[in-house]
């Protein structure tokens, strides 16, 4: 059985479904996207996570398989009952990217973005697109890390978590503090401080020639130690100490540690924990999402989904997720944004999401705040913001909202 991260296994395991398939078609069809034909703009991991996570919530019904393929195509099977679905969505992705060629369909109607195979008729056409996949894949060069630093490796992985676990990390650890703003008065508070390792600062010091960022699997893997040094050292900082509701940066993965049930029996006993967790760590797994909001809620603690910017604001409906904070980076983009699926406004987005639970992040000026206020939102983060209150200095006045 071919290995699960050898070249050309999804493309095989796709050859071999559709060859499966061939004798009993019960009017399924292949659909082919294109996403390898976007512009480099548009064709970003974080945008083929999206694109690809918005069809998964039809493999549930067993209506669609998904096959990702290495060039970053989607093929998929889909049932008789989730075609309409998948339209629907594909019109949904072309209205985002309608500014992309490769969306626009030619005048004799031929359409590049997406092909359509039904298996009772075009089943060999289909296995032929995806013989010529696999062939690709498997012939493919190496990806080349185009890092100055030498890239990260498992061996100097190894090396470079040995140096954390005995490194002290406190001169690498940052916090931003989060305000509620009056929108009538202008008038700030603190809401909570969020707790950070500087990536760039621990690198500096701890590995200077290794490019930690350069392979993002062992990065995460890197991401992990780091989270264990960071409990150990927050719960020890005194000003971390004194606020009643912190925010920290952490993996999905720890909170089911030993670490951090530890972390929270070592904390101060009322202080309330928010955890941040990445867009992109909660599309890659949702499922264990779901157990850590769960986990999370029964202990009083709540979760956060971090870095949704516009394009994911468009693609994912946040809603679903449930979270119990959700921050949105703040770009001018949003004084104009428009769903094209809904034909929905940002600040429409935020009052679906609860404008109670979203935060603007990355506030810079006062045309972000005011569009922030405008649509509902009351709690900031931003260097703008910092110096709305000189309360920052004393976290001990700090509420958490009840």
């Amino acid at each position: 059985m071919q290995n699960q991260g050898a070249k050309g296994y999804q493309e095989t395991l796709l050859v071999d479904t559709l060859d499966r398939m061939r004798r009993n078609p019960e009017g399924r069809k292949v659909v082919h996207v294109h996403l390898s034909q976007l512009l480099p703009a548009n064709r970003t991991v974080v945008r083929i996570k999206i694109v690809t996570r918005m069809f998964r919530t039809l493999e549930s019904g067993r209506q669609a398989q998904i096959f990702s393929m290495a060039n970053d195509d989607l093929m998929m099977i889909v049932g008789a009952g989730a075609q309409r679905d998948v339209n629907n969505i594909l019109h949904r992705i072309r209205k985002l990217y309608e500014g992309d060629p490769i969306t626009i369909e030619e005048e004799s109607g031929a359409d590049r973005f997406v092909t359509w195979y039904d298996l009772a008729l075009d089943v060999a056409m289909a296995m032929h697109a995806a013989q010529q996949m696999r062939q690709q894949a498997q012939q493919a060069p190496p990806k080349v890390a185009a890092a100055q630093s030498p890239a990260i490796t498992p061996q100097l992985l190894d090396e470079v978590q040995k140096r954390i676990a005995f490194a002290n990390v406190a001169p690498f650890m940052r916090d931003q503090v989060a305000l509620r703003v009056n929108a009538t008065t202008k008038e700030a508070s603190i809401e909570f401080y969020e707790f950070f390792i500087s990536v760039g600062d621990l690198q500096r010091a701890i590995s200077p020639n290794i490019n930690l960022l350069s392979d993002r699997c062992l990065f995460q893997d890197l991401s992990r130690t780091m989270d264990l040094r960071m409990l150990e050292t927050v719960v020890r900082a005194p000003h971390a100490r004194e606020a009643p509701c912190i925010s920290l940066n952490l993996n999905l993965e720890t909170i089911l540690t030993p670490a951090f049930a530890t972390f929270l029996e070592r904390k101060e006993k009322d202080q309330k924990v928010i955890v941040e967790i990445q867009t992109v760590d909660v599309l890659t797994n949702f499922n264990m999402y779901l157990d850590v909001r769960n986990v999370l809620n029964a202990m009083g603690h709540a979760i956060l989904i971090d870095g949704l910017s516009t394009t994911a604001l468009q693609m994912l409906d946040v809603t679903s997720m449930k979270p119990d904070y959700a921050k949105i980076i703040w770009a001018p983009q949003l004084l104009d944004l428009m769903d094209p699926g809904s034909n929905h406004s940002a600040t429409t987005m935020v009052q679906e999401i609860g404008a109670g639970k979203v935060i603007l992040a990355r506030c810079d000026s006062a045309s972000a705040l005011s569009w922030g206020l405008k649509s509902g939102i009351s709690v900031f983060q931003g260097h703008f913001l910092d110096s709305l209150n000189t309360a920052r200095k004393k976290p001990a006045a700090a509420r958490p909202k009840a």
